[in-house]
């Protein structure tokens, strides 16, 4: 609530008594000046207090403000290292996964390239085997064929 000023001009004019000495009426004007010139220190007293109290409230307020401002930060840093960790983490994870999973195909085409590798080896086997089978029949047919010419031939 401010507080109204009051000014000289609306200061109560008393009538002056025509009996009075004049030595009253110069004092009389001094106390009127007097407490003019107090008045205003009075009023201003108040409104000083009361503009005191305004900036400390809103000094205050600023510092509350402040303090939720550095403490929203904080957490804000709080949660963007745990948001980083976390993502670090998970990084990891899918890595390690990516690892095995990459393993297990590796192990599964390892096998598979043994497997078949053993189906060329026993078809090269079965091969040689039928050759080296083919090539006695064919000793031995020759063998039949030459004693048979010799036997003709007698």
């Amino acid at each position: 609530m401010w507080l109204k000023s009051v000014s000289s001009e609306k200061a109560p004019q008393v009538e002056k008594p025509t009996g009075l000495p004049s030595s009253f009426d110069s004092l009389r004007n001094e106390k009127q000046a007097m407490n003019l010139s107090f008045q205003p220190s009075m009023e201003k007293g108040p409104v000083f207090d009361e503009l005191e109290s305004i900036v400390r409230i809103k000094q205050a307020e600023a510092k509350m403000f402040q303090a939720r401002a550095d403490e929203a930060r904080r957490e804000a840093d709080a949660l963007k290292r745990i948001g980083v960790t976390k993502s670090e983490r998970i990084e990891e994870e899918y890595v390690t996964r990516i690892t095995k999973l990459r393993l297990a195909e590796a192990e599964d085409m390892r096998k598979q390239k043994l497997q078949e590798l053993q189906s060329l080896e026993r078809a090269y086997q079965d091969y040689f085997n039928m050759k080296m089978r083919m090539e006695n029949n064919i000793k031995d047919l020759l063998l039949k064929m030459e004693a048979t010419r010799r036997n003709l031939s007698l």
